[in-house]
């Protein structure tokens, strides 16, 4: 199908001079069939996936990412541990095969990026594109950081020794001192003719002591390491009093090879996903032959499976498995489409799709078994329970860092987890770039080499990420993951569902598969696409703003080696490091900025675009062959055309199409 609207805008259509000095003369009727064709060639001609291994390949990169090794396990162990697969697999097949099903399909039928692909199911819908593009964007900015911090441990590692095995605070030597110093005055006690009772009293004083001093200090020398050594994380969100030039190091590093995969477009990227989504597999199934050969990792694994089956009734763990289906495979950034775009019309999306899902879905599982072999030889090493796993960059950068403490050639297996981290996080941040710039190039915005877009994209976004690398970044980080893509996310997708099955309809996108694929699609996938997936979007996304407005939007401080080993005001109730503080008015203010920004174009467009006659109008636009393709006339005497007879047809109605959208426009030039 052809999109004069845009089609006019791009620099290979630039009428000639002739034409320009002659903007009003009629349109020529004699316009042979050659001419249209060379158009239509023009139009859809297209940046190919070198072949379908590529396509796969960089789609799977995409879909799985960092969430899958540090989120999923937590989310496991937090909702019951085997008994949250039940929701999680549930959630994968109502939620996760059709949304997924549905944005492969629509990318390689419109072969348009997300914002035309959108517009062309009807220009209210134009705003939804825009904001995949936007909300890319904002997911680009700060899942880089992730990368950067992978990064310089992966660096770091590469010592004798892990640098974070004695990386104690110089409070260490006020507690060894206050140690030594109650030693000697309880053994002196003793020595001396004090009574049992008094002796007694002293020795719990004394316990007390040095019970309260800040345990950060004293017995977690890896979470010492990440937030003061890597992150040199400020106690207030306030306070971007310094610029940590090892971690703006290693973001410029970041970014330039993700400038390398994305160089020339998915020619450069298919390439590159032979390794960043090959390799990673490698390293996470060394790290199991590791993991299970570990003393205590059977009883790790088992808590894994263990069901809670109790936690199942819990809302919380339905909305949690609906959020991870819904943020692992990478659904409304645009991405997607954009990928499925650059495949031809004759290709089976529906398989594709269901081959992602399913390896996505299957690395998260594998990973959590990799998580929780390790935490069970941590458990048995040191007797921490495996149900105090940390979650994010918790569970990576301080968990996984403990239990390489306990391990032989801990450097090695330091070196190869962050590693895997870090290619996963390439893999996902280059799929979402281009998610992000293909629309600017669809829409004739941009039309400068890609090298030197990449290029300039890359430099500013280096600059702007400077924000990060201050004291408060990682608090700056928590913002952007807390607000700038979830909300927006779910809107997106919520208005996509809603555009597929109740106004462009799921009968066209049926025939559309069919003609694609040469198979009707189930018609469970057309209940879950019309009622299932909309219904399943709006609970989730009143579950997450009820959540949000019940609770004050609060964040955790690290405070814990600043503090006065001493003042129970601080120690008590915050887990003797952390301190729980409001977001401040301007925190507020620049989280709701974030939001806005990436949905406002949706009401924006709706409203503007929309037609006069309302719904009825929309859907009489629908109907029209401009709109739609294949033809709605595509009954069942016609389903049975040869491929030649079908392809004529189509592209007979194409050849149409163009010259009444030829005429119209000169038309409109008249006026």
């Amino acid at each position: 199908m052809v999109d004069l609207k845009f089609w006019k805008t791009r620099k290979s259509h630039k009428p000639s001079r002739e034409q320009e000095n002659d903007e009003k003369a009629p349109l020529d009727a004699a316009l042979k069939d050659e001419d249209l064709d060379r158009m239509l060639d023009e139009e859809e001609s297209r940046e190919a996936w070198g072949n379908k291994v590529e396509f796969l390949l960089a789609s799977v990169g995409l879909a799985v990412g960092v969430g899958n090794v540090w989120r999923f396990p937590y989310l496991c162990q937090k909702n019951g541990g085997g008994a949250f697969l039940i929701p999680y697999f549930t959630m994968m097949v109502l939620q996760g095969f059709p949304l997924f099903i549905m944005e492969f399909a629509m990318g390689q039928r419109m072969k348009q990026s997300a914002v035309r692909c959108w517009n062309n199911v009807h220009p209210v819908f134009f705003g939804v594109g825009i904001s995949c593009m936007l909300v890319s964007f904002a997911m680009c900015s700060y899942y880089i950081v992730v990368i950067t911090w992978c990064l310089y441990y992966f660096f770091v590692s590469f010592t004798s020794d892990l640098p974070w095995q004695r990386q104690y605070c110089g409070k260490y030597k006020e507690y060894t001192a206050l140690q030594n110093n109650i030693s000697s005055y309880i053994q002196s006690l003793r020595d001396s003719n004090a009574t049992m009772g008094f002796i007694y009293n002293e020795t719990l004083r004394t316990d007390s002591e040095i019970k309260n001093f800040p345990d950060c200090c004293v017995v977690d020398p890896p979470q010492y390491f990440w937030y003061h050594n890597a992150l040199q994380t400020s106690p207030l969100l306030e306070r971007a009093d310094h610029m940590n030039w090892k971690i703006f190091g290693c973001l410029a590093a970041g970014w330039f090879v993700v400038y390398l995969c994305v160089l020339k477009g998915v020619k450069s990227s298919g390439k590159a996903a032979y390794f960043t989504a090959t390799f990673p597999y490698v390293l996470l199934f060394i790290l199991f032959i590791r993991g299970v050969t570990l003393e205590g990792a059977g009883d790790g694994i088992k808590e894994f499976f263990r069901p809670k089956m109790s936690e199942i009734w819990k809302f919380q763990a339905w909305m949690d498995a609906a959020t991870q289906i819904f943020y692992s495979l990478s659904i409304g950034f645009g991405a997607l489409i954009a990928f499925s775009s650059y495949m031809p019309r004759k290709n089976n999306c529906v398989n594709d799709a269901l081959i992602v899902v399913l390896i996505n879905c299957g690395t998260s599982l594998f990973a959590g078994i990799v998580t929780f072999s390790f935490l069970g030889y941590r458990q048995h090493k040191t007797g921490i329970e495996i149900e105090k796993i940390g979650t994010g960059p918790g569970l990576a950068f301080i968990t996984y860092c403990e239990a390489f403490l306990l391990m032989e050639v801990s450097p090695l297996w330091s070196i190869l987890f962050f590693m895997m981290l870090v290619l996963l996080g390439i893999d996902s941040e280059f799929g979402t770039l281009e998610g992000a710039v293909a629309p600017l190039y669809d829409l004739g915005w941009v039309t400068m080499r890609k090298e030197y877009f990449m290029a300039i994209i890359g430099g500013v976004f280096v600059v702007l990420e400077m924000i990060f690398c201050l004291g408060n970044g990682y608090y700056l980080f928590q913002i952007f993951d807390d607000y700038s893509v979830p909300v927006p996310l779910l809107i997106i997708a919520l208005f996509q569902v809603v555009a597929l099955g109740w106004v462009y309809g799921t009968d066209r996108i049926s025939n559309d598969i069919e003609y694609m694929t040469g198979k009707r699609p189930h018609i469970f996938w057309r209940i879950c696409w019309k009622y299932i997936s909309p219904l399943i979007l709006i609970v989730v996304f009143f579950g997450y703003i009820v959540s949000m407005i019940s609770e004050t939007p609060t964040y955790r401080a690290y405070v814990g080696c600043e503090q006065d080993p001493f003042n129970p005001e601080i120690s008590e109730g915050s887990e003797h490091w952390w301190k729980k503080f409001k977001y401040p008015w301007w925190a507020q203010l620049f989280a709701a900025i974030l939001v806005l920004i990436s949905v406002l174009p949706i009401p924006y467009y709706f409203i503007k675009n929309w037609p006069k006659g309302g719904f009825t109008k929309i859907k009489e636009a629908l109907s029209n062959p401009a709109i739609y393709y294949p033809d709605p006339s595509w009954k069942e005497p016609e389903r049975r055309l040869g491929h030649k007879e079908m392809e004529k047809l189509i592209r007979d109605e194409d050849r149409e199409l163009l010259r009444k959208s030829l005429e119209a426009g000169k038309q409109k030039v008249a006026v």
